[in-house]
C-alpha cells in the first residue's frame, strides 16, 4: 500500500531515446500526492513521461516508481490502483454506449455511474454506438471512465480537447470534487485547483513545484 507521506511518483536518471533523438532526459523528479498538472508544448515529452510511469514504454535507462511500485515488474498491482485515459479515444467504434455504462456500473456502482452520465448528458445517447456520436460526445464517453473511477490515481492526457467550453467547465467541476489523486496533462486552462505543477520543455523538466499561474500552451 502506498504511504501518503511518500511521493506519488519518482524518477531517477531517466533517459528515453528514439533512435538518436532524446525524447526525455530527467536526472531526478519527485511529485507529491494530490492533483498534479503537467504542461508543455507539443512534443516536449509530457506523454512520454506518463507512458514510462505507467510501464507502457521502456526507457533507455533509469528508474521510475508510481505509487511506490515499479511499473515494469508490478504492473498488475499498479493497474488495480490507476485509471488512465489517453489523449486519443481508443474505445471500439461499434461499442454501444449502453454496454460501456453496464461495464462501468459493475465496477463502480450503478448510482455513481448513472449520476455522472446524466450530468454529462450521456444517458440521452445510451442506445447509440460510439461511431454514431460526435467527437465531443465520444470524448465525454471516454472521460466517463475516469470520472466514475474510484481508484487511487486518475491519469488523463488532454481531457478537455475536442469538447466545448460548457462541457469543460462541468468536467472540471466533477474532477475538482473527486478525492482521487490526479495527474492531468492539458494545454487548455481548466477550473481545477491543482496542488502541483510540472513544466516539460524539449525533453527537460523546467519547473517542478507548487502550482502557480503560468502561460498556457496552445
Amino acid at each position: 500500500m502506498h504511504d501518503e507521506k511518500n511521493p506519488m511518483f519518482s524518477v531517477r536518471n531517466l533517459l528515453v531515446k528514439y533512435h538518436k533523438l532524446v525524447a526525455l532526459e530527467v536526472e531526478e523528479l519527485e511529485a507529491p500526492v494530490g492533483k498534479i498538472l503537467i504542461v508543455g508544448s507539443n512534443g516536449s515529452g509530457k506523454t512520454t513521461l506518463i507512458k514510462v510511469l505507467l510501464g507502457l514504454m521502456r526507457p533507455t535507462r533509469g528508474e521510475v516508481r508510481l505509487l511506490g511500485l515499479n511499473p515494469f515488474t508490478e504492473s498488475n498491482k499498479l493497474a488495480k490502483q490507476v485509471t488512465y485515459v489517453r489523449d486519443k479515444d481508443e474505445l471500439p467504434d461499434n461499442l454501444k454506449l449502453s454496454t460501456l455504462l453496464n461495464v462501468l456500473r459493475e465496477q463502480y456502482g450503478e448510482d455513481n455511474v448513472d449520476a455522472i452520465a446524466k450530468e454529462l448528458g450521456l444517458l440521452n445517447h445510451k442506445d447509440k454506438r460510439l461511431c454514431e456520436l460526435s467527437r465531443g460526445w465520444r470524448r465525454k464517453a471516454s472521460l466517463l471512465i475516469a470520472l466514475a473511477s474510484n481508484k487511487k490515481l486518475i491519469i488523463m492526457d488532454e481531457p478537455f480537447s475536442g469538447i466545448d467550453s460548457g462541457s469543460r467547465a462541468l468536467i472540471s467541476e466533477l474532477l475538482e470534487k473527486k478525492p482521487s489523486n490526479m495527474i492531468i496533462i492539458s494545454h487548455i486552462q481548466s477550473r481545477i485547483r491543482f496542488d502541483h505543477l510540472i513544466v516539460v520543455e524539449s525533453g527537460r523538466i523546467t519547473y517542478n513545484g507548487p502550482y502557480k499561474p503560468i502561460e498556457w500552451y496552445s
